[in-house]
């Protein structure tokens, strides 16, 4: 590592580091007073300390990228403002050689951002719901009772119920198509309801179309009828998880839960690649940050430099919503509703780097 390099890196950090300190404390603060009446009314003060404490991993990488973007900004802004920049440049040192440290800092935070946000996030935002949910809102263990044309893929059969009623374990609508190992129909099951009695699943006012060994289909209707089937009334049910509560790897496969129990997952699919991309946005804001801070030889004043930060976040985060929403009703892909900010600011970013004047 050259002298230079080591001299930008220094620089850099110790502006991060401030600004990084800054943003987590003023949002944490924010939080504080937004949410300390909730704790009190609930006469849940106790649990409030643990609240904010495990906020911090959640908090600490979202606010990773705005202080990269303005450490970037703010750096080179000083490094300009005391001529730094017209040494660097009148000894040959070219400005991509200039933004390099700049941009490996920012990719060594998106490697810390994403593995926090894989290992360590996941876990502290479990802690943080809970308490919420469970001392201050007073809810008890919240699960989604899954209704309204329900589609379950079962062991070598798919249900299709109207509702279910998981209080009084009661599947209404009910019609049940059960395969062989050659996904050859093989039963079909149709009741009007179906209701579990401690073991099993008794049917209520149905038809059986059942294949014989010749090939062709018998129909029997009844009253009652029990059937003994692998499914259990939990297998219906599941509990909920918030995308907060997952990590890149858990979202994944949560996802291809849902879509084989005939479930939309388009929001968690966005969600998992948005765990993905989001980290990336450091590198990102280093790039514009770059050609930004370098426009004018006078640089960027501390004040401008925050200006322009904040304006740059807010526009990457307006564009994030927007794809995110049209990704979890379908509109677009879930890939490129996770990655369209992060390209298009690259874009502009590299555009930039790429016309600034060397």
């Amino acid at each position: 590592m050259t002298i230079i390099t080591r001299y930008i890196s220094k620089e850099f950090l110790k502006l991060f580091a401030i600004t990084f300190s800054a943003f987590v404390m003023l949002y944490m603060l924010v939080d504080f007073f937004e949410k300390i009446d909730d704790f009190i009314e609930a006469k849940a003060t106790e649990h409030a300390l643990t609240y904010f404490i495990y906020k911090v991993p959640f908090v600490s990488v979202q606010m990773a990228p705005m202080a990269a973007l303005m450490s970037t900004i703010i750096t080179l802004g000083i490094f300009s403002r005391n001529h730094e920049i017209i040494a660097m440049k009148a000894n040959g040192i070219s400005l991509f050689r200039i933004g390099a440290p700049f941009i490996a800092i920012a990719l060594i935070i998106t490697t810390i951002s994403f593995i926090t946000s894989e290992f360590i996030v996941p876990y502290a935002n479990r802690k943080v719901n809970t308490i919420w949910r469970s001392h201050v809102k007073k809810k008890p263990h919240e699960l989604i009772y899954k209704s309204k044309q329900l589609w379950y893929k079962g062991e070598n059969a798919i249900y299709n119920i109207r509702s279910f009623n998981s209080r009084t374990k009661t599947l209404e609508g009910v019609i049940i198509n059960q395969f062989d190992s050659n996904f050859r129909l093989i039963r079909r099951i149709q009741a009007h309801s179906a209701t579990w009695e401690k073991d099993h699943w008794s049917f209520h006012n149905g038809i059986v179309k059942e294949a014989d060994k010749n090939g062709s289909y018998k129909i029997i209707t009844f009253k009652e009828k029990i059937f003994d089937l692998v499914e259990t009334p939990n297998d219906f049910k599941r509990e909920v998880k918030y995308s907060d509560e997952m990590g890149f790897a858990e979202l994944r496969e949560y996802a291809k839960k849902i879509i084989n129990e005939g479930y939309d997952a388009c929001r968690y699919l966005v969600d998992m690649h948005i765990k993905l991309s989001f980290p990336f946005i450091c590198v990102i804001m280093s790039l514009i940050g770059i050609p930004l801070a370098l426009r004018k030889e006078k640089g960027v004043g501390t004040a401008t430099g925050i200006g322009i930060s904040l304006g740059i976040t807010l526009l990457y985060l307006v564009t994030l919503v927007v794809a995110r929403t049209l990704g979890y009703s379908g509109v677009v892909p879930a890939v490129v509703a996770a990655w369209f900010a992060n390209i298009l600011f690259g874009t502009i970013g590299l555009f930039l780097l790429v016309n600034t004047k060397q």
